[in-house]
């Protein structure tokens, strides 16, 4: 018989940690993901900061999507350990983009392309294959992501400024590339700063700076190639899209039709990291089962 009380869903990035129990999400700052030195504590410490107490009935299992999950697996490992003994239930952990794609496809198979401030592409075959593509940070890849677009923006502007490229509306909402680059690159999440300076490249590629729509187009040339590999790799065809760069309505219509033109089908997601936290602790026969930790 399963324990009473309420499921847990959690989220726990390195922007923020969401929290869903019963109909309630709690959100708090995020954390530098699991692959740092005593994350697995720090991670059980901010958990435990925004449940304790919220739920006096106690809770029944808890589902946890870590960033560094699948870089750090002892880690995971650990977070899932701490985690079960504090509330003494049953408790699984895994890397957040796992269960963004148990979330964006109920558990099944599928393409779940992640463009926020990185870009990641997780694919699952009907048998339990999988493949990802990318989610390699910023200086190693990220390619087509939020910081990637930020950084190329930034860039194209100081060029325009100094008149060694195009001029580009970018000037208009930027007024100082250079001193917000120099502040981005010194900035310990470098990403995330930079990925606060896509929303202008969007808003001018919208409405139509040349300059702007090159940018958008060559991220998206770069995410669509990311999401087709993966897709090879285990030949599926379905791709759900998810992040924040996503929910831009011209960058997400560029990137339907070129994922379309590359033979592949845009699948609405079915639910978000936080619904797949929930699924992936009530359920051992997850094709991705090998990437989840339990306690």
């Amino acid at each position: 018989m399963p324990r009473e009380g309420s499921a847990v869903g959690v989220d726990l990035g390195k922007t923020s940690c969401r929290i869903r129990v019963r109909d309630e999400v709690v959100v708090g700052e995020g954390l530098a993901g699991l692959g740092a030195d005593g994350s697995a504590a720090r991670s059980a410490a901010r958990i435990g900061e925004l449940l304790d107490g919220r739920e006096p009935e106690g809770f029944a299992v808890i589902g946890i999507g870590a960033a560094g999950a699948f870089a750090a697996p002892g880690a995971a490992a650990r977070l899932a350990a701490l985690v079960a003994a504090r509330y003494d239930v049953a408790a699984a952990v895994a890397s957040d983009v796992v269960t963004a794609h148990i979330g964006a496809f109920g558990g099944g198979p599928g393409v779940c392309l992640i463009v926020g401030t990185g870009a990641v592409a997780l694919a699952v075959s009907p048998d339990g294959r999988s493949s990802m593509r990318d989610g390699r940070g910023l200086l190693a890849g990220d390619w087509g992501s939020g910081s990637w677009i930020g950084r190329e923006g930034l860039r194209a502007a100081e060029a325009a400024q100094v008149r060694v490229g195009p001029p580009t509306a970018l000037l208009d909402r930027i007024a100082d590339p250079r001193t917000a680059a120099d502040a981005a690159v010194a900035h310990p999440d470098a990403a995330a700063k930079l990925a606060a300076y896509a929303p202008a490249v969007l808003a001018c590629a919208a409405e139509g700076d040349e300059v702007a729509v090159d940018v958008v187009d060559r991220a998206v040339a770069h995410v669509v190639q990311t999401a087709a590999a993966s897709a090879g790799d285990v030949d599926v065809a379905d791709v759900s899209l998810v992040g924040g760069v996503t929910a831009d309505a011209g960058f997400r219509e560029r990137l339907r039709t070129a994922l379309v033109a590359r033979g592949l089908r845009v699948a609405p997601a079915q639910g978000n990291a936080l619904d797949g936290a929930l699924i992936m602790v009530q359920r051992t026969n997850l094709p991705l089962e090998g990437s989840i930790h339990r306690a």
